[in-house]
């Protein structure tokens, strides 16, 4: 049904030009955000082990530590961090950070598609990923107009235009990868 609706295009349109956010070399490090689930052990201190939800304002509760905010850094940053608070308590505090289950990484797809909404993935996704995880387009769907809004770490929201057709021919950039929090509109 997806390849159905992918292919059935008109005829006459014009190619897109640009610009398209600029591939991301390599495998970007993984950054806690809100919802992941984690668990934190500090060797020799049971007591002191947790399994936290991150919270919507990016922080989560831990023993004698209370409040700490871990949404935006890495497992390395979140461990280091808390191993030096719990360095007050805990003589040669030695402190595990591990990530349960993802949460955080969420894709919205909106206008005419089968299914809109919001999509969670443990791994992140492409433009056609995420057209697929809605059903593809309903009829009508324009998926030669397709618009990617992405909110910039500045602040600025930042717009890109799609063409399934354009991808099908090979012009791979436009299929890139979407962020957490990218919202795909098909009109």
């Amino acid at each position: 049904m997806l390849l159905v609706s992918l292919l059935s295009f008109p005829a006459c349109r014009s190619a897109l030009t640009g610009p398209w956010p600029p591939v991301e070399s390599g495998v970007q490090e993984y950054r806690v955000g809100s919802g992941d689930i984690i668990r934190i052990a500090v060797f020799g201190n049971a007591e002191l082990a947790s399994r936290v939800t991150v919270r919507p304002d990016g922080r989560i509760t831990v023993p004698l530590l209370n409040e700490v905010t871990v949404a935006g850094k890495t497992i390395n940053d979140i461990t280091r961090e808390i191993t030096e608070a719990y360095r007050r308590f805990v003589q040669d505090a030695r402190v595990s950070v591990v990530v349960e289950e993802v949460h955080s990484y969420r894709v919205f797809v909106t206008g005419k598609v089968i299914r809109p909404g919001d999509f969670e993935s443990r791994m992140p996704v492409t433009v056609v990923q995420a057209l697929a995880l809605a059903g593809g387009g309903a009829r009508g769907a324009n998926l030669d107009r397709i618009v990617v809004l992405r909110r910039a770490t500045n602040g600025r929201e930042e717009r890109y235009e799609v063409s399934i057709n354009d991808i099908l021919e090979g012009q791979m950039q436009q299929n890139f990868t979407l962020r957490s929090g990218d919202t795909v509109v098909v009109p």
